[in-house]
């Protein structure tokens, strides 16, 4: 998939020199698969375990840039709770009542020790280090989200156009902001919501091998910027091109013909190299579904409806058993 999407943004690649990508939590983060797409990212990392923070500096990559602070609302300290499981560490201490309710709930959860770390807000501190603008804002802080969303407004309503975060539906740390202020707070700055994973979980005394929904307890989401409200034309060429990326591509044709239409105020030269990238766009868009149109050409002979039968019902078959399969499970993502 990452060498068919090289391959049909290349042109529209070409015209964004350097994309700025933000990650909070880069907990195992030295390979990051957008920039295998898009290698004019520049990764700056902040992960405040200073074992994590020693292996992925280990092997320095001029693309990555690590800081080995946390990230918050504002500037200080403060205490860090450090989980069995190191990826659930956070800010808020975990809210064990509530956990105890599901499957394996409180585990991983479980604070092993609290370590005392600096906190930064990115609207002083990133500046401080040379940084003015950031495209995309990736966040994985369990919890603590719309604290760094909130310590980033400037950054965010100057220039990011992406932003992926986690969010959680339920206190599984206590007394941290929910999917409902997150999104509020996105969208109060230009943002709307395309995407959003749902992770559920299992009822502690319900048995594990009967069919269940679970609980929508976390998720991850990604939102995108209303181009209506943009009238650079980088920060438009950038979020056509994460949109597409991301396989958002009715959005991203949509931004790419604003920006031909004069919202970015194109020059002569810059106009034609956009019209060239996207016809390159439609067209490879065209060929990835060279299926569909072949399956529609089987018609005359009458295999059409055969055919869409048989792929019907494969797949029916294929995600209820998948599907029942997930619902055994402890916890699972849908």
């Amino acid at each position: 998939m990452l060498t068919y999407r090289r391959r049909t943004l290349s042109d529209l690649s070409r015209l964004v020199p350097e994309i700025s990508y933000v990650m909070c939590g880069a907990r195992g983060e030295t390979s990051n698969r957008l920039m295998r797409a898009l290698p004019q990212i520049r990764f700056l990392g902040f992960e405040p375990d200073p074992e994590e923070y020693a292996r992925l500096t280990q092997n320095p990559d001029p693309a990555f840039r690590y800081f080995n602070v946390a990230v918050g609302g504002q500037n200080g300290s403060r205490k860090l709770y450090v989980t069995r499981n190191p990826a659930c560490s956070s800010l808020f201490p975990p809210n064990y009542d509530f956990q105890k309710q599901f499957k394996d709930g409180s585990a991983t959860f479980l604070v092993v020790g609290e370590a005392s770390v600096n906190v930064v807000a990115l609207d002083s501190y990133l500046p401080a280090h040379g940084v003015t603008r950031i495209d995309v804002l990736d966040l994985d802080t369990q919890g603590n989200e719309l604290e760094i969303l909130q310590g980033a407004r400037e950054l965010v309503r100057a220039g990011v156009v992406a932003v992926r975060t986690e969010v959680e539906f339920s206190e599984l740390y206590q007394h941290q902001p929910l999917f409902g202020e997150v999104d509020a707070f996105l969208r109060e700055l230009g943002f709307m919501l395309f995407d959003l994973s749902c992770s559920r979980y299992r009822r502690e005394r319900f048995p594990s091998r009967m069919l269940t929904r679970g609980q929508l307890l976390w998720g991850n989401a990604t939102y995108l910027r209303n181009h209506a409200a943009i009238g650079d034309k980088q920060s438009l060429l950038r979020l056509a091109l994460l949109a597409a990326h991301l396989q958002f591509h009715d959005y991203a044709l949509e931004v790419l013909d604003s920006l031909l239409a004069g919202t970015g105020n194109l020059g002569a030269q810059e106009a034609s190299s956009l019209t060239k990238a996207r016809q390159q766009y439609i067209s490879d868009l065209g060929k990835s579904a060279w299926w569909v149109y072949t399956l529609y050409g089987l018609e005359a002979v009458g295999l059409k409806r055969l055919l869409k039968l048989a792929g019907r019902l494969t797949k029916q078959l294929s995600d209820r058993l998948r599907k029942d399969r997930l619902m055994t499970e402890s916890s699972w993502e849908d």
